[in-house]
């Protein structure tokens, strides 16, 4: 005999009315009303099973019952604990039952949010609401199997051991699967959709058993419920955990830990995107290349390097005293999917040794201390515990901090500034750091004597390959799995010598891999898209990067239409694979595809101009169609709802930085392209739609909000390039972006009020720039823009007005972060700029790409270019005196005349470089060198370079005397004259006038020529 909670309430309300009833005041009075009811009818806990009451409800019905009968099961718990101590495998049952309520709850709420189709066959969306029980013969007989279960002592224990892999989880999965199937969904959809129930399950079981510690006394060492020893064992892994499990228990719970420990776990229930499965189903642990602190990994030879497991390496590494580990990877390799991963496992398994604690670094703000700092992008109640925890030195944390170089892009706090906190509050500390971040130089705080560890996550190599598609044909088929394989297979795309080598480094790529193969599945990646990336190889990543994000509006929103019908057979029970016309209407709700994506650049603009994510706001609400959940995410705030429910705060961010910077390069591109439009009046005149008064304000909204990544920079001139002669005109947006640089590099937009004017639209967004960062940001953003946009067109740009004017520019953007101009800098950045006789005196450019750029005559005295790439550069007559050049690229670089006195040009190569007539007194290069550069015709006494100089120079005034309109360069001298004749050189050997012809026509060619 069973006793029916739901039928128990409906005898005693009325049926319509017993929700109502069940309120936090008087839920513990029926509960004891219920204890009695057991007591006279000698039943016992066994005899109440409410996950089988809610399996026997619809779905719509069931969602909203789920937490008032958890709550009330919850309740009875507590009552039976005080009556009597519960035995084990007592407190066991129906300490699952809570926990797989809730559990069933959090994957019904997922579901929802993405608007599943099989909730359509469920009726989920009807009005009114269907309370019928399913007539199901396979689901009723599972649900009579469950509710007859009487569990045992060495059951109970096999349970809190094996948790998903129990014989009472088996059966409460089967169940929930045949619901699932009865609701509408697909058999091996409803499969998936209980797997993720059972990643997340201990994460709930945690949270039960915390909250209700005293009663489930015997259950708290099966989830390690606040057990720690105070020792500092040097064993890592299980090793630990067993020792530290026989010390002590700590005679009070922190439930704000256990909590925040438990929704560490819970996460691993997250749909993947739209996925009815979760990353865990298809991740493939990451490995890494370990590098020196201070160098690039590119530097390395990884032929000759092993690549380490990165979870293995970092358990090791946990025990390392001190040492602070940085990994890095570009966007899409991972970092945040395994600091996820890497926080759950160290949750479940090496708690209390450690307790890890996961922070974005995107939100936080300057605090007085390295603590206050992290506290600083919590919620109040949040940071009180999370100060706590750091203060204290046992259990120790593990804190792991994701992006790092998010900081770059944020004046609330340099990540100069972080890293000085960092290292002061690991000196003290136990507490181990890890820190994620994209491939860059660390701060220059950061030398030999700060203890940092730096790892760099790799490429996927052949077995993670083959580890991926087992598990892709695990959640999704085996023909869908084989198929793509085999696609990619015969493009060459697993090959190291592939004709595509940027297609085949996206494949090794996590997220690309995933992006690539949904699309596959649904016919829209093809030949077709081969061929159109082998022809565009010049291109590089942005262009496929692109190419792709083109096929996934296809696929999510089924417009733009390629123009042609591809037909997938969908066999029964594989509806869920496929992106069906269910889903997309799910989506559109009777809008058209054109308006749901211009909220879509509407809201990721918003994004990118608070430079964080977005509160959700009532006018955001009204503003905003349907945001698919493929590229955002509008949920509450999952920390602080996880964990503390009091501060339910909604935002607005994406679902993958690498999908938003897609999204914000695809909205500022759309904006760009409306300073071009242009429309009639009424008289027939042709004029700008963002007339002349307007567009400076338009371009200082826009670009003001902080500097514009690299990664977004590119694909936004391959957005712009794609519509070139499709009713847009980047030659005329160009000739209109020139308009507002010169009158930003003569202080006019300050002058008439467009910064303040953009600084109080960047005040309703947060974003807490000054009126002095913004006009550094739109000057930075605007400089690249330029760059971009005359190497696409083929024309020369001539940035500076005056030959200060970059220096100024690049002295200005420091304001933003330091290094701010050289770390925007691309391989391609100056392939098209003209930098002829610009003062860079003393400038900074470490490690910039400058390779073939026109710097005939500049003057870089002082100018630190270490590390640079100046190969096939035209430094003709230029002044590097005192120019740090160590290790710079000069291959093929012209230096005719050039001034290199006490230069330094250790390690420099030289390479088929031309140094005639050029001054190296006091230059810093090896003996080989120096012979090198001699033999060319360079100079190492001063008195005979500017005895040459003045010679020459004089020369030229005498030409141009007799050539008034003469349109010769200031770099005149340097051309030989046939008067002149033999030079001497400083060794007595004749320099014959080969050597002052040479080269002599690209002296100025840059512009004549390109």
């Amino acid at each position: 005999m069973n006793l029916s909670i739901r039928q128990w309430l409906a005898s005693k309300f009325i049926r319509k009315y017993y929700r109502e009833a069940l309120n936090s005041s008087n839920i513990s009075g029926i509960s004891l009303r219920i204890i009695t009811e057991l007591d006279n009818k000698s039943l016992t806990c066994f005899d109440i099973c409410p996950l089988a009451e809610i399996l026997e409800l619809p779905v719509s019905l069931a969602w909203q019952e789920i937490p008032l009968i958890a709550q009330l099961t919850q309740s009875l718990l507590s009552n039976l604990s005080q009556k009597k101590p519960l035995k084990r495998n007592e407190g066991t049952w129906q300490g699952f039952q809570i926990a797989y309520l809730q559990a069933l709850l959090q994957i019904l709420e997922q579901e929802i949010y993405l608007k599943k189709p099989w909730l359509n066959r469920a009726m989920f969306w009807s009005d009114g609401e269907f309370s019928f029980p399913l007539q199901d013969v396979q689901l009723q007989d599972l649900l009579k199997t469950l509710q007859g279960v009487k569990l045992t002592d060495t059951q109970a224990e096999q349970a809190m051991s094996l948790v998903a892999d129990s014989l009472l989880v088996q059966q409460m999965n089967s169940a929930t699967v045949a619901w699932l199937r009865a609701n509408g969904a697909d058999e091996t959809e409803a499969k998936l959709i209980v797997q993720r129930l059972s990643h997340s399950l201990p994460g709930h079981l945690l949270e039960v058993i915390a909250q209700n510690a005293a009663g489930l006394a015997q259950l708290q060492k099966f989830v390690r419920l606040q057990v720690y020893s105070i020792g500092t064992g040097s064993n890592t892994g299980a090793n630990i955990v067993e020792k530290s499990l026989s010390v002590y228990a700590s005679d009070k719970i922190d439930l704000h830990c256990e909590q925040y420990r438990a929704s560490l776990i819970k996460f691993l229930a997250e749909p993947l995107f739209l996925e009815s499965f979760s990353l865990k189903d298809i991740y493939v642990p990451p490995k890494g290349l370990l590098f020196d602190i201070n160098s690039s990994v590119s530097t390395l030879e990884p032929k000759t390097v092993q690549l380490i497991d990165l979870t293995t390496w970092l358990l090791e590494e946990l025990e390392v005293p001190g040492r602070i580990t940085f990994i890095e990877a570009e966007a899409g390799y991972g970092k945040t999917s395994f600091c996820r991963m890497f926080a759950a496992k160290v949750a479940q398994e090496l708690y209390p040794s450690w307790m890890p604690i996961l922070i974005r670094l995107r939100n936080i703000k300057e605090g007085d201390n390295f603590i206050d700092t992290l506290c600083s992008s919590m919620s109040e109640d949040f940071s009180l515990h999370l100060a706590e925890w750091l203060n204290r030195q046992y259990p120790r944390c593990l804190l792991i901090l994701d992006g790092l170089d998010e900081l770059e892009n944020t004046s609330k706090i340099s990540k100069t500034k972080f890293i000085e906190q960092l290292v002061d509050f690991q000196s003290w500390s136990q507490h181990k750091v890890i820190l994620t971040s994209r491939p860059s130089y660390l701060p220059s705080n950061i030398n030999n004597a700060v203890p940092f560890k730096r790892i760099a996550i790799q490429p996927f190599e052949q077995e993670q390959l083959r580890i991926w598609f087992q598990n892709w044909t695990i959640v999704q088929s085996a023909p869908v799995a084989q198929n793509f394989f085999m696609f990619l297979k015969q493009a060459g795309l697993f090959s190291s010598k592939s004709k595509l080598p940027e297609f085949t480094r996206l494949v090794r790529q996590p997220l690309m891999l995933y992006l690539l193969a949904i699309l596959y599945r649904d016919g829209l990646l093809d030949d077709e898209v081969i061929e159109i990336a082998s022809q565009a190889k010049q291109r590089g990543s942005a262009f496929l990067v692109w190419e792709i994000y083109q096929c996934l509006n296809r696929w999510l929103l089924g417009y733009p239409s390629t123009g042609g019908v591809k037909s997938i057979l969908i066999r029964e029970g594989t509806a869920h694979i496929y992106r069906t016309q269910d889903a997309v209407a799910n989506l559109l709700q009777n809008h058209h595809p054109k308006d749901i994506r211009a909220q879509m650049l509407s809201a990721a603009l918003k994004i990118l101009h608070s430079q964080q994510h977005t509160e959700w706001t009532e006018e955001l609400e009204a503003n905003t169609l349907t945001l698919p959940a493929f590229y955002f995410d509008n949920r509450f705030n999952e920390l602080r709802v996880s964990s503390y429910g009091v501060d339910s705060q909604r935002i607005l961010r994406f679902s993958h930085p690498k999908l938003g910077e897609i999204l914000c390069a695809d909205a500022i591109a759309d904006q760009l392209r409306l300073l071009s439009q242009r429309q009639r009046n009424e008289y027939g005149e042709l004029s700008f739609l963002i007339d002349s008064n307007s567009f400076a304000q338009h371009i200082y909204n826009l670009f003001g909000y902080g500097i514009l990544s690299l990664e977004i920079g590119e694909l936004v001139t391959e957005a712009l390039h794609r519509q070139e002669n499709q009713d847009f005109s980047l030659t005329l947006l160009c000739e209109r972006l020139l308009m507002v640089w010169h009158g930003y590099c003569q202080g006019r937009w300050f002058d008439e009020g467009i910064v303040h004017n953009a600084r109080n639209y960047f005040k309703t967004l947060r974003n807490p720039l000054n009126v002095e960062q913004i006009n550094a940001a739109v000057g930075l953003n605007l400089f690249f823009l330029l760059c971009d946009c005359h190497r696409i067109l083929k024309r020369a740009f001539t940035p500076c007005t005056t030959p200060e004017a970059l220096t100024q520019l690049i002295s200005r953007v420091s304001i933003l972060a330091p290094q701010a101009f050289q770390g925007r800098i691309s391989p391609k950045s100056f392939a098209a700029v003209n930098l002829s006789n610009v003062d860079l005196t003393q400038v900074s450019l470490v490690g910039v790409c400058l390779e073939g750029v026109n710097l005939a005559g500049a003057k870089l005295a002082g100018a630190n270019l270490a590390h640079s790439n100046l190969s096939s550069a035209d430094l003709t007559g230029a002044d590097l005196t005192g120019a740090n050049l160590e290790r710079t690229n000069l291959t093929n670089a012209k230096l005719l005349g050039a001034n290199l006195e006490c230069a330094n040009l250790t390690g420099t190569k030289l390479t088929s470089a031309i140094f005639t007539n050029a001054c190296l007194y006091n230059a810093i290069l090896s003996e080989i060198d120096k012979e090198t550069v001699r033999l060319q015709g360079a100079m190492f006494i001063p008195e005979e370079y500017r005895a040459l100089k003045q010679l020459l120079a004089q020369k030229s005034e005498v030409e141009k005397s007799h050539v008034p309109h003469s349109t010769t360069g200031t770099n005149i001298w340097l051309k030989s004259t046939p008067e002149i004749g033999l030079i001497e050189s400083v060794e007595g050997e004749m320099l014959s006038e080969d050597y002052l012809y040479e080269n002599e026509a690209n002296v100025e060619t840059f512009i004549g020529t390109y």
